[in-house]
């Protein structure tokens, strides 16, 4: 069953996070809408520049089955209203939150961490930090899962990608994940 994954990009979104789980997703059927904070371009820790499909306001919840937040300064992200409501619409219905290294922070500052367990790649120093701090129970794991919502530290990408892949009950993706994972000469 084909479902609608939305992709947060904000300013310093770090993208190689994602780009595994992105390639995998090609072919699938899944389709892929990246949501901006607004539809300005912003620039990626590469120094990508990337236009949003569309803004976070424009979105209706009930056109998304899962959404997934990069790391990056996720500060820059956190703060927006249509993004809290969006996430907390999400959560109630049970879709698919999937959150990678600071990306746990817009979770948090949405409120869906309180009462959870969850990963994230952040420190007292980060801007993003205040979303995740006094925010559920943070496990020092390389992914958690709890429920609908995903978390992983940054370098766990391969992980995060099989775990929302699994979640979005793709296993022919899944095993594309090999490619990934196992060098060869092809």
């Amino acid at each position: 069953m084909s479902k609608s994954v939305f992709l947060l990009v904000y300013e310093t979104v770090a993208e190689f996070e994602v780009a595994v789980l992105l390639t995998a997703l090609r072919g699938t059927g899944h389709s892929l809408t990246t949501v901006g904070v607004t539809r300005e371009p912003v620039t990626t820790t590469g120094r990508l520049t990337l236009l949003p499909d569309v803004a976070i306001d424009a979105v209706d919840p009930a056109a998304v089955d899962a959404l997934v937040i990069p790391g990056g300064d996720a500060a820059h992200a956190m703060g927006n209203e249509h993004l809290r409501a969006l996430i907390r619409s999400l959560d109630s219905r049970s879709a698919l939150l999937a959150a990678i290294c600071g990306g746990p922070a817009v979770l948090g500052d949405a409120g869906v961490l309180d009462g959870r367990r969850y990963t994230a790649a952040l420190e007292p120093t980060d801007a993003a930090y205040e979303g995740i701090h006094g925010r559920g129970t943070r496990e020092p794991e390389l992914l958690v899962t709890d429920r609908n919502l995903v978390t992983a530290v940054g370098s766990a990408y391969l992980l995060f990608a099989e775990e929302v892949l699994r979640h979005l009950a793709d296993g022919s993706a899944t095993e594309r994940l090999t490619y990934f994972r196992e060098p060869t000469m092809a």
